[in-house]
């Protein structure tokens, strides 16, 4: 392994645990937010909501049971199994507020940097598009 690529992962370590430290005071976990984010740009099955975010259908399932319980997600079709899950009017606002309480938070951090430093980091932004794929709206969570 090399060095970028040991430097780099551990960045991303750090990235994401401070954002889970941080998701941890909001009402939505970072699994929820994610499939909030994915419900915004349409209605997906159980199986597609699995397949994109690495998990079994089973697990995706128990998420999306808890989801609907709160009112921010619901099913239709014609079996629980084969239904789609879309998001709700409610779903929708509790998006917002994640990713409104979510660009706070990163506004915070980036407040002390200068602008060579915003330079920089808007520089890396299409890297991580390579890296990642590109988001899929930027209005999710």
């Amino acid at each position: 392994m090399d060095e970028l690529t040991n430097e780099t992962r551990k960045r991303l370590l750090r990235i994401s645990q401070a954002v889970r430290r941080e998701a941890a005071g909001l009402r939505v976990t970072t699994a929820q937010g994610a499939v909030l984010s994915l419900l915004s740009g349409g209605p997906m099955g159980i199986g597609e909501l699995a397949r994109a975010e690495g998990v079994q259908p089973p697990t995706m399932t128990q998420l999306v049971n808890r989801m609907e319980a709160a009112g921010w997600v619901v099913r239709s079709g014609p079996a629980r199994r084969g239904s789609t899950v879309q998001i709700t009017a409610v779903g929708r606002r509790v998006a917002a507020d994640v990713c409104e309480s979510r660009n706070k938070l990163l506004a915070e951090r980036m407040a002390g940097l200068t602008a060579e430093d915003r330079e920089a980091l808007r520089a890396v932004l299409p890297v991580f598009d390579k890296m990642f794929g590109a988001p899929v709206s930027s209005s999710n969570p």
